[in-house]
């Protein structure tokens, strides 16, 4: 694996339209209330690993995104908006014929936060034998960030990649939405013993361990095998664990100022990822991780401007 100061990264995972309607006070009732308006609309690309890879190529990161899309036009609009970011995607973003590209209604709260229409579409045709496995395996780092949500990666087929991976030298780092399958602890846990890097969210993760606390939690995932710990708070910052001490960073921006909280732990990721990407400290990987995040949560849609992102402290890292 490369040992200078611009790691390879590839992005395993989703690629999905994201329809956002703001704001929602209410949602429609047959019948009740048939139909309810909203003040601002926006298409916008989706997914944890669409999301962590524009990101990181508009901070002039090395990354490809392994993903697949649908012969529609919103593959067409997809492969579009991922190309011209700079994200690799040559023999490694798939376009089906056989189901529509994946998209969701994302319905965005006074308070920033999100409630999602799914349709999962050609995502539940995604596997490993659908991919250039040796090619997924040849980067650096390797993140998923969609775990529960791809039906035929999310077993067995996850859990071997990321053994590939670390025997090779690769950095892995895991991910979980909120997916179709559902919040599964067995099938999480079994995944842990091989993860350099887990990044959940501590609010989907009190719902696999109801009433533990983030230190707690943060020690128990530990105790599972995964390497390091950095669990997402929201406005509570972040909660970061090496195995042997943790730390606490809080979130950089006011409630009072939070937009819309779509794909805010996705660019968390690709700021942790970038920073780690530059040999960076744990430590710094998470202030990066937090600065684009907060960036992200001041604007309607998880994707950045190239121009807002070279604002931020994160561009002296060399």
């Amino acid at each position: 694996m490369s040992k200078d100061m611009n790691k390879s990264i590839h992005c395993f995972g989703a690629s999905i339209v994201d329809v956002l309607m703001k704001p929602i006070t209410k949602y429609p009732d047959p019948k009740v209330i048939s139909n309810v308006f909203v003040d601002d609309m926006k298409f916008a690309p989706g997914g944890g690993a669409t999301n962590c890879s524009l990101t990181l190529a508009k901070l002039d990161a090395n990354v490809r995104l392994f993903s697949m899309v649908g012969s529609d036009h919103y593959g067409d609009y997809l492969k579009k908006e991922i190309k011209e970011a700079g994200v690799k995607i040559n023999n490694s973003l798939i376009q089906s014929t056989n189901k529509a590209t994946s998209s969701v209604l994302v319905g965005i709260h006074d308070n920033g936060e999100r409630t999602f229409i799914s349709y999962h579409g050609v995502l539940s045709e995604l596997s490993l034998e659908k991919v250039q496995e040796e090619e997924l395996l040849s980067s650096d780092i390797l993140i998923y960030p969609d775990f529960f949500n791809i039906p035929q990666i999310d077993k067995s087929p996850i859990l071997n990649l990321f053994k590939s991976a670390q025997k090779r030298g690769t950095i892995t780092i895991l991910d979980e939405t909120w997916g179709i399958l559902g919040l599964q602890k067995e099938l999480f846990e079994t995944t842990l013993p091989h993860v350099d890097y887990l990044m959940p969210s501590f609010d989907d993760l009190q719902k696999i361990y109801p009433g533990v606390g983030a230190q707690e939690m943060a020690n128990h995932l530990i105790s599972k095998g995964a390497n390091h710990v950095i669990l997402k708070l929201g406005a509570e910052g972040v909660l970061a664990h090496d195995g042997v001490r943790s730390f606490r960073v809080p979130a950089l921006t006011k409630a009072e100022d939070v937009i819309d909280c779509t794909g805010a732990g996705d660019n968390f990721n690709a700021g942790f990822v970038f920073a780690l990407s530059k040999n960076q400290s744990l430590e710094k990987a998470v202030e990066c991780g937090n600065e684009v995040a907060g960036l992200s949560i001041k604007k309607m849609g998880s994707s950045l401007e190239p121009n807002d992102l070279k604002k931020l402290t994160i561009n002296s890292i060399t």
